[in-house]
């Protein structure tokens, strides 16, 4: 025998299923990823400054970030070696040999 209530409480338990995972979403997951988008964008734009070392100390650099465990101390003493009045080789070395691994 079929009623109203066989075929509407089956709706209604997916009408709601799919609202609480779009409430989900929106609320708690797409805030999270709008936020982590934005932190990797300020990053990649604030940090230009390998592209206008030579190419030696950029290779040296690359392979410092490849090999340590500890890149955001590397990354920290590298943007205060660059960001000077100008681009201090000696303290690029000191940088990788402390925090390169």
């Amino acid at each position: 025998m079929l009623g109203a209530g066989t075929v509407i409480n089956p709706i209604i338990k997916i009408v709601t299923t799919i609202a609480i995972l779009a409430a989900v979403y929106f609320f708690i997951i797409k805030p999270t990823l709008d936020t982590t988008n934005t932190a990797f964008e300020s990053f990649s734009d604030s940090f230009d400054g390998f592209d206008s070392l030579p190419s030696d100390i950029q290779t040296e650099i690359d392979d410092a970030f490849d090999s340590t465990s500890n890149s955001g101390r590397l990354q920290d003493c590298i943007d205060r070696a660059i960001n000077g009045t100008d681009v201090n080789q000696n303290q690029l070395q000191r940088c990788v040999d402390r925090f390169g691994g």
